[in-house]
């Protein structure tokens, strides 16, 4: 899948002169992740599926139905759908989302200075504030103020952008790189939580989203310099912490108090902490003695290698915590047809060969849950 500003016709022709069927049964108008337009359900229909060949025509040849060709455009959101599209309607609906697209898909791109999020071609406060409630999701940005907030240019806007803003702000130079890591304990006093960080390098800010279905109150413990600001939206508890002036918390002990907050876990909560340069920590988490995560290692599935394959492929993946791992491979219709592994697994990287020698030529995904966590990878098997 392509993912270019302008939008993508997804009705693609290969150098063998094979369609690439792509299936997307979802609502238009709706935002999905790459991760989400990839991943592979178990079984339904609201499923992406792209082939070089043809082994998947049975999933829409029914009464002499055609392709059907989906319009996604720079923001992910489905543009529209329609079967057999033709010339005029593929351009119709290109020139569509180029004009809704704006500035962003115009010759040259966006010009906006990085941090001139308010688009008035200086840096100052209300850039701040605006970028404060863009991260709260209070109030949303766009196009090109969207890109220019983005400052350390990695695809997110958070609390490293905010930092990163206030120091262009103040003219402050970068320092050496700190490298800092921080150990967070997630403990319960009576009906509350407290999150407490335990960091080796002075802390500048702490970004911090949980899930629960009632707002609930936030308080940083001392540090009466620091800006605290929050937002609930959509199920999301959203906390910002930091200081105007770029000056670290008064204590590497950080502790935060969620009022009413015990029953939460660590899978409910996700925590960015950051250091004078905008630059994140990596955190070690631990709740009732159990670790979820140690230094870099997180929860991912590794491209395949190779891929295509025949008939054997190498899977690696990451585990941020001890937990019971099943590695699985599902067909196209979401049958379960093969266990790859199955079994407790320690944090870290981990690595399997799967030989597929038994199964025919299509299209795969690879499968690895543990605990709450799930993710896919899509393996080609050509003989």
């Amino acid at each position: 899948m392509h993912n270019g500003p302008a939008g993508e016709v997804h009705h693609d022709y290969a150098d063998n002169d094979h369609v690439k069927f792509l299936i997307a049964f979802m609502d238009p108008g709706q935002p999905y992740s790459c991760v989400q337009w990839g991943n592979m359900p178990n079984g339904g229909s609201s499923q992406m599926v792209e082939d070089t060949g043809s082994q998947i025509w049975s999933l829409f040849e029914s009464q002499s139905a055609t392709p059907s060709t989906v319009w996604i455009d720079h923001e992910m959101r489905v543009h529209d759908k329609m079967n057999g599209a033709g010339s005029w309607s593929l351009a119709s609906r290109i020139d569509a989302m180029l004009e809704a697209c704006g500035p962003l898909c115009e010759d040259g791109g966006c010009t906006t200075t990085s941090g001139d999020v308010n688009e008035d071609a200086m840096l100052n406060i209300q850039d701040l504030i605006t970028m404060v409630n863009h991260i709260l999701d209070s109030s949303p940005l766009m196009d090109c103020a969207l890109e220019s907030a983005d400052m350390n240019m990695d695809g997110t806007v958070n609390i490293q952008d905010l930092i990163s803003l206030v120091n262009a702000i103040l003219g402050s130079a970068r320092s050496a790189e700190l490298n800092g890591t921080a150990v967070v304990e997630y403990l319960t006093s009576g009906e509350d939580m407290v999150i407490k960080i335990n960091s080796d390098i002075d802390i500048a800010g702490v970004q911090l989203s949980m899930i629960n279905v009632s707002q609930l109150d936030i308080e940083m413990k001392d540090n009466s310099h620091i800006n605290q600001d929050a937002n609930f939206s959509g199920g999301i508890n959203r906390y910002l912490a930091y200081s105007m002036f770029n000056q670290p918390f008064d204590s590497r002990t950080t502790e935060i108090l969620i009022f009413s907050g015990a029953n939460l876990g660590v899978d409910d909560f996700q925590l960015t902490v950051a250091d004078i340069n905008g630059d994140a920590l990596i955190l070690s988490h631990s709740q009732k003695g159990k670790t979820y995560r140690t230094g870099p290692h997180s929860f991912e599935l590794a491209d395949l290698y190779p891929n295509p394959f025949n008939p054997s492929t190498q899977i690696s993946f990451s585990l941020p915590m001890d937990d019971f791992v099943k590695l699985s491979a599902y067909d196209v219709r979401g049958n379960e047809v093969d266990v790859i592994f199955e079994g407790a697994q320690s944090v870290g990287q981990h690595s399997y060969t799967w030989n597929a020698s038994s199964l025919p030529s299509g299209v795969y995904y690879i499968r690895l849950q543990a605990g709450k966590l799930v993710t896919n990878q899509k393996a080609l098997l050509v003989k």
